[in-house]
């Protein structure tokens, strides 16, 4: 029995020179990212990393904790990373796995990327859990995500489809909230951080990143709420575009 990819490719430009791996936000699988393959520069290799519970790997068991899913996505992506320059994208919760996956990757003294971008995220050591989303009941963990409008109704309308979905979902926002800072150095990446201009995190939440980056981190405010990566996708996608064609 073959064992389920992490990534899934959306480009594979025979001249590509950098690859884009991104990780979704809570509740979204790799294929949020399949339309950013004719948006993105030809010489960008597109790849979306699809965790346990998430898409084609819905029936796996998913990672409750980030030491968790960094230990089983880490062997997997490293034979990756000395192929050629590549940077890593990830969105709200995703943003927390990128940040941490490149913090393991210079702890371990592997390639690192040539551009981290944090998106819709507060830094993880800013913000508080006023209630675990993960411990709530069915019905009100379903309520929560309505009010989030992150996850397609279809989904939360359909009681069999949601139970489904329903572990992954819980993970998914456990790794967020079980998660502590305990590394003794900045993350040495240039770093871009984007973040909505009608988000209702907070700007010193979003600020603080800049706390355990080494490098100024380049800030940008983009138009639309938290899922702005939907509804300002071009704007956005232009923007990684030319930041990654500068490294």
């Amino acid at each position: 029995m073959s064992t389920p990819s992490w990534f899934v490719h959306f480009s594979r430009a025979p001249r590509a020179t950098q690859r884009l791996f991104c990780f979704p936000y809570a509740g979204g699988s790799a294929q949020i990212f399949r339309s950013w393959a004719g948006q993105l520069p030809a010489s960008i290799e597109l790849i979306g990393v699809q965790a346990p519970g998430k898409g084609s790997r819905l029936l796996e068991p998913p990672c409750t904790t980030i030491d968790e899913l960094i230990a089983q996505l880490l062997p997997a992506i490293t034979p990756l990373l000395a192929e050629k320059p590549f940077s890593f994208f990830g969105h709200s919760n995703g943003a927390l796995v990128a940040f941490e996956l490149s913090g393991v990757l210079q702890e371990r003294r592997l390639p690192l990327p040539q551009h981290l971008f944090l998106s819709a995220s507060p830094a993880p050591w800013a913000r508080t859990f006023e209630k675990p989303y993960s411990a709530m009941g069915d019905d009100e963990f379903r309520a929560v995500l309505e009010d989030l409008n992150g996850t397609p109704p279809e989904i939360l309308q359909d009681r069999d489809l949601f139970d489904l979905v329903l572990p992954g979902l819980r993970a998914d926002f456990a790794l967020a909230e079980g998660y502590s800072y305990r590394r003794p150095f900045k993350l040495a990446v240039p770093a871009s951080i984007y973040y909505g201009e009608h988000d209702e995190i907070e700007p010193v939440q979003i600020y603080s990143w800049q706390d355990q980056i080494h490098r100024p981190a380049r800030f940008e405010k983009i138009p639309g709420g938290h899922f702005f990566i939907h509804s300002h996708q071009e704007l956005l996608t232009g923007l990684i575009g030319a930041r990654m064609a500068a490294a």
